[in-house]
């Protein structure tokens, strides 16, 4: 198994990464390696463009990237080029502000076992709890979950190589926030599951300071057109995979 621990961490945010490095303390022969973050608001507008279409956002979303958002997205582009780049059969890529809440050595070796094909796998849901609409259980008192929603945060997620290679592919260059995007995944052929119960979630007494939200300038219009369109296609996409009987029963799990 070629497996790895990204860290996603600003270059001025020690402490932060201080934490992440405690919370990983258990483990010390997982290999670890800290990735450098992509300053949003110290990059240069020629530095941002190389991936942000700002032509894109202003047709499709609902408002501007912050500069905490497009270095977000960055961030985790920059992840999935060194999977691609070192050929890891799949990677854990953690936002700095991340507590541990399992055995991981354990969840790596489920994830690293199972069968069937998949790209992406969430690990935390700092937001409300989504319903699911498909469970296997795994060893070690995991389960495999598919959301009828796909949650948002990227704070934990395991990414396969094939994953990484069709993020690179169909999501870059990018013109809105990337846990946004991989809601889309059943529109960019991206396989997005769970794991329950949570494995991982935010640590709150740190301030974002990689990603935040703003809810000035919002096109209203634009928003609520998104937010339509997304729940068409979604219910769509989980009726043609799962079935009406497995749709209509999708409940929240209790953890």
């Amino acid at each position: 198994m070629n497996f790895k621990i990204f860290i996603i961490n600003l270059d001025r945010s020690v402490e932060r990464y201080q934490h992440a490095v405690a919370q990983l303390a258990a483990w010390p022969d997982l290999p670890v390696e800290r990735l450098s973050a992509a300053d949003g608001s110290r990059m240069s507008e020629e530095e941002l463009n190389q991936y942000y279409l700002l032509t894109l956002n202003q047709q499709h979303y609902h408002k501007l990237l912050k500069p905490g958002e497009k270095g977000c997205y960055i961030s985790h582009i920059r992840c999935w080029q060194q999977i691609v780049a070192q050929q890891l059969d799949f990677a854990l890529i953690l936002e700095d502000d991340f507590v541990v809440q399992c055995d991981l050595p354990a969840l790596v070796n489920e994830i690293s076992q199972l069968k069937e094909q998949w790209h992406y796998i969430k690990l935390a849901m700092p937001n409300k709890a989504q319903p699911v609409i498909q469970r296997k259980a795994l060893g070690a008192g995991f389960s495999l979950v598919h959301y009828k929603k796909h949650p948002v945060s990227t704070v934990a997620q395991f990414v396969s190589l094939a994953g990484a290679q069709l993020l690179l592919d169909k999501a870059v260059p990018f013109y809105r926030p990337v846990d946004v995007m991989l809601q889309y995944h059943f529109a960019l052929g991206i396989k997005a599951l769970g794991i329950s119960p949570q494995p991982f979630c935010p640590e709150h007494s740190f301030d974002s300071n990689i990603y935040t939200r703003d809810k000035a300038d919002k096109k209203q219009w634009l928003f609520f057109k998104n937010r339509l369109s997304y729940f068409f296609q979604s219910q769509f996409f989980n009726l043609r995979t799962y079935g009406l009987k497995s749709f209509l029963k999708a409940r929240k799990l209790s953890e």
